[in-house]
């Protein structure tokens, strides 16, 4: 039996669908033991003789290099130094920002701003991939400018559920225009700014709309307003960095070499009402929007939208080019198509349910419509995220 060493917290959803991940890749090989150690006295718990590598998620540069000095084959979770005899495993940042991006800019949003830990490299990579993919669509983001260390332990009336300068932090929050995006660096980077927001007084939603990073479900769900997330896919992070670390035990000379990080794409955005929100001024649109939306089910046209909005056809249209850049038509058929791509990617659904779910009578059409969408069908969608995506 191989012993494995997991420096791991597991008070958070991210850690603990590592550790899921680890497990599965333990259970198919059968011949690793896994151990969890406190990142308090590796050395002393922590014997080289005893184990076969390590996977470690550790902020501490100095706790990392004395692992680095047992000679053993590690696996580098937090990434935060440089790259070094420990393999990097981790969410692929840049794709995480260009989702958050794409979501807001989708929602019609036209301020941005990045809340996150200046100096810490998984957030310094996510605002710069978010400024990126908002300026390449012509707009200009603001950054939270305080360098701060990240808060990875969540305890609801810990201190590390409110921002450590907070006079700054909600000046910050206080001088954002109004109805803007703002995109989090993580769950409790959310948290902070909802949290601010209700002390001043901004609406989440309507004024100020929050996405995080993690979905971490019990905090999401249970904050003042639900907050949006994106699925990091930490079960697939924490697969791979086993099967790597299998492939060093194996080999050795891995290890004595430098590697680039080997990242993981995300999921998606798990949306909840920290930004079911559209930042117009035409309530027509808004109500038309909200139609859209809760109507999901429903066969929708654009003349449906005319009739509900009591404008002209013509001036429809020219507002949904104005504020989205496409046509009501294709506004209604990218709502629909990546619902269904939602859904899809659960795995548990028909794609007749899907068809359905999605206000296609025939699935054959539904399948037709997707495929033309995507450039792919239902079904390959399914089979790939039935798969580990490792990519």
């Amino acid at each position: 039996m191989k012993t494995i060493a997991l420096i791991l917290e597991s008070n958070r959803e991210y850690g603990r669908e590592l550790l899921k991940g680890i497990a599965s890749f333990a259970y198919e090989r059968k011949d690793w033991q896994l151990k969890m150690i406190p990142q308090l006295g590796i050395e002393s718990k922590l014997q080289p003789s005893e184990c076969s590598g390590v996977i470690a998620r550790v902020t501490d540069g100095e706790a990392m290099r004395r692992l680095l000095a047992l000679k053993l084959p590690v696996i580098d979770l937090f990434r935060q130094g440089k790259p070094s005899r420990a393999i990097m495993v981790g969410c692929d940042n840049g794709v995480i920002a260009s989702m958050a991006a794409k979501h807001f800019l989708r929602r019609g949003f036209r301020n941005f701003a990045f809340c996150g830990y200046r100096g810490t490299r998984y957030s310094d990579e996510r605002s710069a991939a978010f400024m990126k993919a908002l300026a390449e669509a012509g707009y200009e983001c603001g950054d939270y400018p305080a360098v701060e260390k990240p808060a990875d332990i969540i305890s609801h009336g810990d201190q590390t559920m409110r921002p450590k300068n907070m006079r700054r932090f909600a000046a910050w929050v206080a001088n954002l225009p109004p109805k803007t995006a703002v995109f989090c660096a993580n769950d409790i980077r959310a948290y902070h700014v909802l949290r601010v927001c209700m002390d001043i007084g901004r609406d989440v939603p309507s004024d100020i709309a929050i996405m995080g990073v993690d979905n971490d479900t019990v905090l999401c769900s249970c904050a003042p307003v639900s907050i949006t997330s994106i699925d990091p896919n930490a079960f697939n992070v924490g697969y791979a960095a086993a099967r790597l670390l299998d492939a060093a035990i194996k080999d050795p000379t891995v290890t004595r070499m430098e590697h680039p990080a080997f990242l993981v794409k995300p999921k998606g955005v798990v949306e909840r009402k920290s930004t079911t929100t559209y930042p117009v001024n035409l309530p027509w649109l808004t109500k038309t929007l909200n139609y859209v939306d809760a109507n999901m089910d429903k066969p929708i046209t654009a003349g449906d939208l005319v009739k509900l909005a009591n404008v002209s056809q013509s001036a429809l249209q020219k507002v949904f080019r104005k504020v989205f850049g496409i046509s009501a038509g294709r506004y209604i058929l990218g709502v629909k198509m990546r619902e269904a791509r939602r859904l899809a990617e659960t795995g548990n659904l028909l794609v007749k349910e899907i068809a359905a779910m999605t206000g296609f009578d025939d699935p054959k059409y539904f399948c037709r419509t997707y495929r033309a969408y995507f450039g792919h069908t239902p079904s390959h969608t399914v089979d790939c995220h039935s798969r580990f995506s490792l990519s």
